[in-house]
């Protein structure tokens, strides 16, 4: 049981730090993170996907995700360049449910004792107006 609320809240947190955002500045933030794929969103609002980008210039390189194409996109024909990216946010909001969880199953464990303990030392006879203990 312990080991399965384990795995689901790692495969959880997994994701829970990075989202697709838009990229702010792609001269900067390409070579800086080094992503494996970027969204592009062209101006006439077509998609592509582009693996192993790299900005040269005014240019986005890479091939097309899944292929083997060379891609050459001039910048000014971009509307959008989206990535995975670090969420502040979701990350706020991971540890702030790690930190719930962890405190409600310190709670459960804490209470998680059938009433009170048993008291061998007392005499026989007191047993008589009930059970010692449960």
């Amino acid at each position: 049981m312990i080991m399965r609320v384990t795995l689901t809240v790692a495969l959880l947190s997994i994701g829970a730090c990075a989202t697709v955002q838009p990229v702010k500045d792609p001269a900067q933030f390409i070579p800086k993170a080094n992503p494996q794929v970027v969204h592009v969103t062209y101006v006439n609002r077509t998609k592509m996907f582009v693996a192993q980008p790299r900005v040269s210039g005014d240019s986005l390189f890479g091939t097309m995700q899944g292929q083997s194409h060379q891609v050459a996109v001039p910048l000014s024909q971009v509307r959008l360049i989206e990535a995975v990216q670090h969420s502040r946010k979701r990350t706020a909001w991971m540890i702030a449910a790690l930190a719930v969880a962890t405190a409600s199953g310190a709670w459960a464990l804490m209470h998680s004792g059938v009433g009170e303990p048993c008291d061998y030392s007392l005499p026989e006879d007191t047993y008589s107006t009930g059970p010692p203990c449960t």
